[in-house]
């Protein structure tokens, strides 16, 4: 399994940042190249599970906004370790585009 971390930094504080990313989880989806399903998960107060379910294949992503960063981890399958560094990015510019519109 491949782990790839990320870290957005921003200045939305945590509230504000955690509200913006609740409200494009039901767009994520919508974007996964050939379809899927997005499940998430809040574990704790600013603590996120995500499934990302794409082609039988199961994409995990733990992040943890904090007030001024959003930072986490994205887990690749080993079926899809050749695109991990495209899945990465889907994943890291998603939450960079949730953090900058307001919902």
């Amino acid at each position: 399994m491949a782990t790839i971390p990320f870290d957005i930094p921003h200045d939305l504080g945590r509230d504000e940042a955690r509200r913006r990313i609740e409200a494009g989880l039901p767009k994520l989806a919508q974007h996964i190249p050939g379809g899927g399903t997005v499940d998430a998960d809040w574990t704790g107060p600013d603590t996120l599970a995500l499934a990302i379910v794409a082609m039988g294949q199961r994409v995990a992503v733990d992040m943890t906004v904090a007030a001024a960063s959003v930072a986490g981890t994205v887990r690749v399958p080993m079926m899809l370790a050749m695109m991990s560094g495209p899945i990465a990015d889907f994943v890291r510019t998603s939450a960079e585009k949730m953090l900058a519109r307001p919902a």
